[in-house]
């Protein structure tokens, strides 16, 4: 990198450029380099070009590379890589096609930069509003008076948030029962045919589980998974996670330890596991390695090996994107999580604790959310919803002959509930090993089902939804009667794949 001088005459009484910065995640580099390569677990790398802003003045630039150092220190590299760009922004659009090098940021920058901003975009003047006035407070200057004064007094609009929350978007807001539901079965489904791998499986149910930030995800060691056995050689488990956004603190400075079911910490198991034979760097401790591990080993002191949150967000987003057509990322597992424990009744303190936030005050957008509607779910809508829902995950057979287990009558399934059960079966169960699901409730959206085409699946969709419409007018809660959401959109699918075949073989027989 090209450094720059220090000449005496570009201070003016203002203090050097120090020959090295520790940033506040233990990152050293050299300030007065024209290029800045800064680690960071959010993003990687982040690059500060100073070169390209060949229309400042280099005591302009000195007084910017002062007041990022602060930041550099004493903030998180996502604060100072947004006040960078915001800068950059800036810079792009008023200062970079000016006639004359730029000395000071002066009024009419300022004001032809705001006019360029709307409503929803305002929000960017208000970061660089906390740039220049912490120049001035510092006293790096680097803005005019008039400049600061109209910063100060400004009233500029915030980022407008939590509007896909109070509207419960379907796009970016919660998930409903049924897509969550959706979403784990095809999260198990894909992973039992092999179309994930472990890693991107045990990822994506830490999301489910836990709400949290792609950072936090990205920041846990093997060693955060807490293990203890029981009397009868069980295992209990508990998961230690690091607090993300705290101020003043590094990633792994302070934790919250989460209880971690027994499914999720014996998945967890499996993942340190496969893990061993990763681990080639006889420089990191055993108990140092990220519980995801990155090809590369990063720069990041402590964070060896660690993938960027960057990765893992984009990771989650597209496996359970291509698995389930849904729109997914972190934020709406984070905004689910925290609105089903508001609609199931609990306090903002709760909520405040299960988001780990330090208070309560950005949890009342989720209060404000209209309340979840009840959904209608009667035949003619769970037909027209099953072929998007693809909630069915087993194979229609013809008849019993055509089943994986088709010569063991003990395979057959049967809804109690229905006239003449005995003699009319639904299906077969390809299952080998004991099963302890509800049948037939849990079988149509079980991969190992196999219904027969001359089966009562038309009679059994009734009796789902008359019970459903019973635990409504019942008063149950929503959490409860939406469970059956799935099961009945997965008989749908079946009673439309038998519609079909049926179809098939009739014009097969008509030729």
């Amino acid at each position: 990198m090209k450094a720059a001088s220090n000449e005496p005459l570009l201070l003016e009484g203002l203090p050097p450029l120090p020959a090295s910065v520790t940033t506040r995640d233990g990152v050293v580099f050299d300030p007065r380099a024209d290029e800045w390569l800064v680690a960071s677990i959010v993003h990687a790398t982040i690059w500060f070009r100073f070169s390209k802003l060949e229309m400042l003045s280099r005591h302009l630039v000195h007084r910017l590379k002062l007041t990022l150092i602060q930041y550099a220190t004493t903030s998180s590299a996502a604060h100072l890589r947004n006040i960078w760009q915001r800068f950059l922004a800036l810079y792009d659009s008023e200062l970079s096609s000016s006639a004359i090098i730029v000395d000071v940021i002066g009024l009419h920058h300022l004001i032809n930069y705001r006019s360029r901003l709307d409503d929803t975009s305002e929000w960017k003047l208000g970061h660089l509003r906390i740039l220049f006035l912490d120049m001035a407070a510092l006293g790096y200057g680097g803005c005019s008076d008039e400049a600061v004064g109209f910063l100060r007094d400004s009233v500029i609009k915030s980022n407008i948030k939590g509007t896909s929350i109070r509207t419960r978007d379907p796009e970016d807001g919660a998930f409903s029962d049924t897509e969550l539901l959706s979403i784990q079965s095809c999260l198990n489904t894909a992973y039992a045919n092999g179309d994930i791998d472990l890693k991107s499986y045990a990822m994506a149910w830490l999301f489910l589980a836990y709400g949290a930030r792609p950072v936090q995800i990205a920041a846990l060691k093997e060693k955060d998974l807490v293990v203890s056995n029981d009397a009868s050689g069980g295992h209990f488990y508990a998961l230690q996670i690091p607090r993300a956004k705290q101020w003043g603190t590094r990633i792994r400075d302070s934790f919250k330890t989460r209880y971690c079911s027994k499914q999720i910490g014996g998945l967890l198991h499996h993942l340190i596991e496969q893990n061993r034979v990763m681990k080639n760097d006889p420089e990191i401790p055993d108990g140092e390695w990220p519980l995801f591990i990155s090809a590369s080993a990063g720069v990041l002191p402590g964070l060896l090996y660690h993938m960027p949150s960057q990765d893992i967000g984009r990771k989650l987003k597209t496996t359970l994107g291509r698995i389930t057509g849904l729109k997914t990322n972190a934020k709406r597992f984070r905004i689910t999580l925290a609105q089903r424990a508001v609609d199931d009744g609990r306090d903002k303190y709760t909520v405040a604790e299960l988001l780990d936030h330090s208070d309560t005050q950005s949890v009342d957008v989720y209060y404000e959310a209209s309340p979840a509607m009840v959904e209608r779910l009667d035949r003619h809508l769970a037909m027209e919803l099953a072929s998007l829902a693809q909630a069915f995950a087993g194979v229609l057979i013809l008849a019993e002959a055509d089943a994986i287990r088709g010569d063991d009558p003990r395979s057959r399934i049967y809804d109690k509930t229905l006239r003449n059960n005995v003699d009319r079966p639904l299906g077969s169960c390809g299952q080998m090993s004991f099963c302890g699901l509800h049948a037939p409730f849990a079988c149509y959206t079980c991969r190992h089902f196999q219904p027969w085409l001359e089966a009562p699946h038309e009679e059994f969709l009734i009796v789902l939804i008359e019970d459903r419409d019973r635990m409504i007018a019942e008063g149950y809660s929503p959490k409860i009667y939406n469970i059956k959401n799935r099961t009945i959109l997965a008989v749908a699918e079946v009673i439309q794949l038998c519609a079909a075949e049926s179809g098939v073989i009739s014009a097969g027989e008509a030729t």
